[in-house]
């Protein structure tokens, strides 16, 4: 018998599969030997182990070295199967006949022939490379014809050069008989289908056809489908870069590529669209003034070659339940374990989940009987058997889908504004395809990918160190790129922006633990919590101290016990060190290892637990015990990677941190200010990373095609695109009509001589609170009172001002104590309530400005402002220096002219733009990666109550987490409503609904669930003044300013002045827009720091049938209306107003949103102590590590989840809405107090 080339006792070992033990593991459920079974053999009973069977056991002729090896040595029943399966499989005999193949007693079968042998093939699959073998098994189908299969016989090997995109020459994967040099990685069964294990049926085998793949398709009665085991995770690489690359200096001004837009032309095409009904309002036309330019946008064109043909495909089966990095692993299994796949993998590209997008047919020459067949032209929507994938105890069948042609010709017609039936075509399955495909072509090995539309180069990071300056920094920030491709307004094109992030060191938990209480916070609980939920490696082999001892969890270090042969499988065998198996979670921390217990049970071989023999070692115990470790540090606390209901307890310092991870968590604030200074860039630098650095990572010819998909070509210059530059806003101040001009160079104006647009009050009384830190009889407090009574009186908030005498000063930041002070007060001044009460801080107190905005919002109702000593303090530290404080102070008064239910400036044109018009403005503001889990989200509304758009009305309400649609928008505005149609003495015609932080996936939702409420408001209002229910208009627009969408100036004097930015007023609604709907983006701000980002507008919904010329024009002058600021804001105030009031409730909140220490342990330990009773509640049985879970306890899993994530839910629901819903104080109420105030007047702006 001839060995197998670069065959070993390791190498059966290591390539050994489950799902070959599986099928063996199916004969000890039938009363005959399998192997005798499918022979047909009179042995009536499996008396005998498979070695011992006398049909299988290898004849003289047959044996080689290593079979001798593996049979003497007293090895498994699998490995031995396999070993002879492989050598049969590689050298067939002469009637296709094998050992195990027949049953046949030893007499009967042939001897082997020496194989023909066969030339070299001329190229060589990648070395370097580790694969786990293709075992065919048969399939269960119904026979199919070659015909059927997608196969000619007739089709002659080809060889195509791959650089024209065809397929693969037939050599690249290697027939039997080529030498061992050009052996591809890939075992190709030839000649050899094994027999089907679970029939009595004789098994019939056809001889392979050749195909254009090179591979050898079967037409036979039952194809094979290829069987492996689930690869391991790739090893981990610890390695850190120690050389920084500099990010590039700014870029020089340079013109882009000019996509100039035909307006007449596309003027055409929209009118032609008029009367059809499309999904949303169609954009009427493009406007020319009042003046207009270029500017370069961080876009770039791309162009597909219409010759080529996309391909879609798609995985099934891939466990919905496995992680995306599970979900890779499956994807790499099967393109590296099926050949038509593995040959082919530089004609497509994945999504490493379960899509597979290919610019040539895949599916034409697929081996194996088509599952199901699909459309009979097309074949969009066949599928076939592709490969069964072995997970420990579990076999996870793939099947291959054609899901379909990607459209590119489509997307092409629908970015030119020509697409026969736009009103029904989405874009969203190309731009994907696309997507995954630059995916490919930007994959490198000095890249760190996490998804399909983000990049970070590995060696453009720097350390974040607090200003302590710790000696180990645990986070590292990298530069990145977003990248997506979309279809625009004339053009297909790529959006690529910076993405800066923070990533984990790999470094040991132990050292974290121990360093990081500066980068995190001032206690361990900080570190723990930054450390939870993040994934660990173990870091030390799990063999056992004695090398004998093979069964599980055995905690006797004498024990020489072996697994008896008749007991061995895969399953029994032990990978705890494979790389998978040592990647955990962190889910909690316990007592330190010298006191933190578990139980340890002492099994025998066969995985049962020994009465009476099982101990509670401590950690540092046990591993003194099984692997003679000494811990280094044995006062830290354990790491639970467990449950909280059965942990799993490990030693810091044998858990390191996964490398390139990504700090999933609010950005630290000792370290935050060097990540956003290294971000926060202008725009002539961020333009030149993006060139120099990001499209450096899209590698193309000289040609500009992409080097990894040729009928791809970009362009990498930046888009340069038309513009129209706005008027400057013309600010009204006063009764008298005073007007400010907005300054073109800084985007702001002054308050120097005006009065605001309307005051109130005859005179203002104001209380002073103090915090810790501030003088009550210091310099700062002297200033303060002097300059807020000034500037009260000159800008008209009041005729007169007057600090109450008593300064309440606080002894301490706490809640209680703040309420203590107020209420003492007030329960003595009954008669002589302060109008304002105003905080005066050392530095800004988020903690305690939460509990004084609940407490004078919420508890007292009294209007409150917050001042902090640092941001007031002149620069020259001269507090007599007034002049130096105007700006502040200035500022100051336009709060408190709010709070005297004043306004402050309006802009010209507004009242008749906004005539017989309520303005709503609403966002949704939820919790993030730091609050209590099962904090519900708040959702927060204002309403105009005039047309000078100086005031509107707010309602907040609690809404499930996660909640992004506010289905009650209806009912929390029937006040405001209400206060309107009180004002005006009549409703409103129109509704102009401005809606902030809605994705393009919820536009209709935001249709159905908001807008259709809006009328229940009217019926409410009417209801209430017993009117009839009018008609009204609605007109929608979703504003957007978390977007990757940037400017830059195409030369020096379309600049901002100091920092570089476009100017305000900036419009762009042509080519990076949508081809048929209407919205734009406009710049109505001055950027402070770094470069500008503009808001996009996207009009959801225009009933009112205003012009889109009209409504860019007033959406430029809202973002001037906002009432606490001298310069235009990023976005229209009411969505900002919406913003800065469910922020207000996040305060009032904060205690669930941004939990103490103590509340966050307390909450924790109910939360473990429910996880704990759910899984008790299940009673399910210990799972062994090398059973695979089962689709029913997957399923339990997510149920238990579930209900966890309810029980909180119901845990903190109750105690948040007594906070929320908090009575007013009797000191507040109108019996008690005669000026008191309506509870929710305090959130009038």
């Amino acid at each position: 018998m001839f060995e197998i080339p670069n065959m070993s006792l390791d190498t059966a070992r290591d390539e050994l599969g489950d799902g070959f033990a599986r099928r063996i593991d199916v004969d000890f459920k039938h009363s005959k030997c399998i192997w005798c079974k499918a022979g047909g053999t009179k042995t009536k009973k499996k008396n005998h182990s498979l070695m011992d069977c006398p049909t299988t056991k290898p004849a003289e002729n047959d044996q080689t070295s290593l079979s001798n090896e593996i049979f003497n040595a007293g090895k498994e029943d699998a490995a031995i199967a396999y070993i002879h399966q492989k050598q049969l499989s590689v050298y067939p005999r002469d009637d296709n006949a094998t050992t195990f193949s027949t049953g046949f007693s030893r007499p009967h079968v042939s001897n082997y022939t020496v194989p023909i042998k066969i030339a070299p093939a001329p190229r060589s699959a990648p070395s370097g490379l580790s694969f786990t073998p293709i075992i065919p098994v048969p399939s269960s189908q119904t026979p199919a014809s070659s015909a059927s299969q997608g196969v000619s016989s007739s089709i002659p090997s080809t060889s195509i050069d791959q650089s024209s995109s065809g397929f693969v020459s037939s050599s690249v994967v290697p027939t039997t008989g080529s030498t061992p040099a050009a052996t591809a990685p890939i075992s190709v069964i030839k000649n050899h289908t094994l027999p089907n294990m679970l029939s009595d049926q004789p098994h019939t085998e056809v001889a392979p056809q050749s195909s254009a793949f090179g591979l050898n398709a079967v037409a036979s009665v039952a194809s094979a489908v290829p069987i492996t085991n689930l690869q391991d995770a790739h090893v981990v690489d610890f390695g850190e870069l120690s050389r920084y690359n500099r990010a590039p200096g700014p870029s020089a001004y340079v013109n882009g590529n000019s996509d100039l837009v035909n307006t007449g032309e596309l003027n055409g095409k929209l009118e032609k669209l008029k009367d059809t009904a499309l999904q949303y309002p169609i954009r009427q036309s493009l406007r020319e003034r009042p003046k207009k330019g270029e500017v370069l946008t961080n876009y770039f064109k791309i162009s597909v070659d219409p010759q080529t043909t996309f391909y879609e495909y798609q995985v099934l089966g891939i466990p919905d339940s496995e992680s995306r990095a599970g979900k890779k692993r499956y994807m790499d299994t099967a393109i590296r374990n099926v050949p038509f796949l593995y040959s082919n993998r530089h004609v497509f590209a994945t999504d490493n989940v379960n899509t597979i997008v290919a610019w040539v047919n895949l599916h034409q020459h697929i081996p194996g009987a088509r599952v199901q067949s699909g459309d009979l032209m097309t074949d969009v929507g066949s599928t076939w058997a592709l490969l069964d994938i072995v997970d420990r105890d579990t076999t996870v069948p793939l099947v291959f889908q054609y899901l379909r042609p990607v459209d590119i010709f489509g997307l092409q017609q629908y970015s030119n504004t020509t697409h026969p039936d736009p009103a029904n075509h989405d874009s969203h399955p190309a731009e994907n395809a696309l997507n995954i495909i630059m995916t490919k072509c930007i994959a490198s090995n000095d890249t760190l990918q996490l998804n399909n539309h983000k990049f970070y180069v590995r060696n453009a990071y720097f350390d974040l160190k607090t200003n302590e300056g710790n000696a180990v920094a645990p986070l590292r920030a990298l530069r990145g790129y977003s990248y997506r491709v979309h279809s625009a307004l004339g053009n297909i094109l790529l959006n690529v922006s910076p993405a800066n992030s923070a990533f984990w060191r790999p470094l040991l938990v132990s050292q974290i633990y121990q360093n990081g209480s500066g980068p995190f916070g001032n206690s361990k609980d900080h570190v723990k919590r930054a450390l939870r939920g993040v994934r660990v490696y173990i870091d030390y082999s799990r063999e056992t101290k004695d090398k004998k001892c093979k069964h599980p969890k055995c905690n006797d270090p004498n024990c020489s016990t072996a697994i008896p042969p008749d007991k061995f499988s895969a399953r029994t065998s032990s990978n705890m060190d494979g790389q998978h198996a040592r990647i955990k979670t962190i889910r909690g921390f316990g007592k330190a290892c010298s006191e933190q217990t578990f139980l340890w049970e002492h099994k025998d071989v066969y995985g049962n637990i020994i009465a009476g023999q099982s101990v509670q070692p401590t950690v540092q115990e046990y591993q003194q015990r099984q692997y003679a470790r000494v811990l280094q540090h044995p006062g830290l606390p354990t790491v639970n990677v467990g449950t909280a209901g059965r942990p799993t307890w490990f030693a810091p310092e044998h858990l390191r941190i996964l490398p390139d991870q990504i700090y999933a968590k609010i950005i630290p604030d000792f370290v935050a200010n060097g990540l956003h200074r290294n971000a926060c860039r202008e725009p002539r630098e961020i333009r030149s990373r993006i060139e120099q650095e990001g499209l450096r990572h899209i590698p193309i010819t000289a040609t500009g095609q992409l080097k990894n998909c040729h009928p791809i070509s970009l362009d990498p210059r930046m888009l340069q695109i038309p513009f129209v530059q706005l008027n400057p806003a013309t600010i009204v101040y006063s009764l008298t009509a005073v007007t400010k001009t907005v300054n073109e160079n800084n985007g702001r104006w002054d308050l120097k001589e005006t009065q605001f647009f309307r005051g109130n009050a005859e005179s203002l009384n104001w209380l002073l609170i103090t915090g810790q830190g501030v003088d009550e009889h210091g310099e700062s407090v002297r200033a303060l009172t002097r300059n807020f009574d000034q500037k009260v009186r000159e800008t008209g908030v009041s005729r007169a001002s007057k600090r109450v005498k008593q300064v309440l000063s606080l002894t301490d930041d706490t809640e209680s104590t703040l309420r203590m002070k107020l209420e003492n007060y007030l329960r003595e001044h009954r008669e002589d309530v302060p109008d304002i009460v105003v905080l005066f801080l050392k530095t800004k107190d988020q903690h305690l400005y939460s509990s004084f905005k609940f407490l004078t919002d919420i508890v007292f109702i009294l209007q409150s402002i917050c001042v902090t000593e640092d941001k007031m303090r002149p620069k020259n530290l001269n507090w007599n220096n007034d002049s130096a404080l105007g700006q502040y102070m200035a500022n100051v008064a336009m709060k408190a002219n709010l709070k005297m239910a004043g306004i402050n400036h309006s802009v010209q044109g507004v009242e008749e733009q906004l005539k017989n018009t309520i303005v709503i403005g609403a966002d949704v503001t939820h919790p993030g990666s730091g609050a209590l889990q099962g904090t519900p989200s708040i959702a927060a509304i204002v309403s105009s109550l005039e047309a000078n758009g100086g005031r509107f009305r707010g309602n907040m309400q609690l809404q499930t987490a996660k909640q992004e649609i506010i289905p009650c928008l209806g009912d929390m505005l029937i006040e405001g409503l209400s206060e309107w149609c009180q004002l005006h003495q009549r409703f409103p015609e129109n509704v102009l609904y401005y809606r902030d932080g809605v994705s393009d996936t919820q536009y209709d939702e935001v249709i159905t669930k908001e807008l259709s409420t809006i009328k229940n408001a009217f019926i409410g209002v009417a209801k209430q003044f017993k009117k009839h229910v009018p008609e009204f208009k609605t007109t929608a627009v979703i504003v957007t300013k978390r977007h990757n969408t940037r400017f830059f100036p195409r030369q020096k004097d379309d600049e901002m002045r100091g920092n570089g930015n476009c100017k305000p007023g900036l419009l762009v609604e042509s080519s990076i827009t949508s081809p048929y709907y209407t919205d734009f983006y406009l710049q109505s701000h001055n950027a402070i720091k770094g470069t500008a980002r503009s808001s996009h507008y996207f009009v959801l919904q225009n009933e009112m049938g205003i012009e889109i010329s009209d409504l860019e024009d007033l959406t430029h002058n809202l973002c001037h209306t906002y009432v606490r600021a001298t310069t235009g804001v990023s976005y229209a105030s009411p969505a900002y107003y919406a913003d800065r009031l469910a922020e207000r409730g996040r305060c009032y909140l904060r205690e669930w949103f941004n939990p103490s220490n103590a509340k966050r342990n307390a909450y924790e330990t109910h939360r473990q102590q429910v996880e704990a009773d759910v899984e008790a509640a299940r009673n399910r049985p210990q799972r062994t590590g090398n059973r695979k879970k089962t689709p029913a306890e997957i399923q339990e899993d997510k149920a238990d989840r579930e209900q966890v994530l309810q029980q909180m839910r119901d845990y903190i629901r109750p105690v948040v809405e007594t906070r929320w819903n908090t009575p007013i104080h009797n000191l507040a109420e109108p019996g008690f107090r005669p000026n008191a105030k309506s509870k929710y007047d305090h959130l009038k702006v």
